[in-house]
């Protein structure tokens, strides 16, 4: 199973990703996973403004073959709400 069909699985979750940029790693706010394409993903970070981080609100179109790590973490809200559901 490649990356982006296993990503798909956690569209509407919480993800936080790392970049490698021109040599750099980079940062992508936390955020949503909104879509998954065959090369890229995009996270919507509009929950990043409620919380003050105004530079964040934007939905940040990030490609696949850039990513380093990506992060889901345990205490996800989905994955709660998608558990007392079953």
């Amino acid at each position: 199973m490649q990356l982006h069909e296993r990503l798909k699985d956690l569209i509407g979750h919480e993800v936080f990703i790392t970049t490698k940029i021109e040599k750099e790693d980079k940062d992508v706010p936390g955020g949503t996973l909104k879509e998954v394409g065959l090369d890229y993903l995009v996270i919507d970070t509009e929950k990043e403004e409620k919380i003050g981080y105004v530079g964040a609100a934007a939905d940040w179109w990030v490609r696949l073959e850039t990513v380093i790590a990506i992060t889901h973490p345990h205490d996800c809200w989905k994955c709660a709400v998608d558990a007392a559901i079953s």
